[in-house]
């Protein structure tokens, strides 16, 4: 494989389609928190405010019952995917998400650090931050991602 060295705003702009929402431990082991997910991330050029949103869901047969009338019912709906909104900024290899909204309310006002590594047209989103689902850590998260039919931007 092929390794871009150097990642410009310009190669993550426009739209991309999740392919593999994964954690990874340093023995090789990984486990697919949300088994099969499907998901969203768009990063917009708009001026230097630069929004993002991002989304990850368990595919829809995997989904529990949505049972709003209980809390186990809510909690149950809310582990099968998030979302959140805001701007980004690329520094070398590391996209920073300035949240404003989330579905997970501690991502709200926070600004989630992703290393970026761009490889045969697949862009590697990882994290080595415990997550909601398993909080001890000791692992990292990888998100890979492919573009979506809607690719990257045109320019103005």
């Amino acid at each position: 494989m092929s390794r871009e060295n150097t990642v410009s705003v310009a190669d993550l702009a426009g739209a991309w389609r999740l392919e593999r929402f994964v954690y990874r431990w340093p023995d090789g082991r990984e486990l697919a928190p949300l088994g099969e997910v499907r998901g969203q991330l768009l990063y917009l050029l708009d001026g230097d405010a630069r929004p993002a949103r991002m989304a990850v869901q368990v595919a829809a047969d995997r989904r529990p019952p949505f049972d709003p009338a209980s809390e186990a019912g809510l909690a149950a709906h809310f582990q099968s995917g998030f979302a959140y909104g805001g701007c980004w900024t690329l520094d070398d290899d590391a996209v920073h998400h300035d949240v404003d909204i989330a579905s997970l309310p501690f991502w709200e006002g926070a600004r989630l650090t992703r290393q970026v590594v761009l490889e045969d047209g697949r862009l590697v989103l990882s994290t080595d931050e415990p997550s909601p689902q398993r909080p001890e850590g000791g692992y990292t998260t990888l998100l890979e991602w492919t573009r979506s039919a809607a690719g990257k931007p045109r320019p103005a």
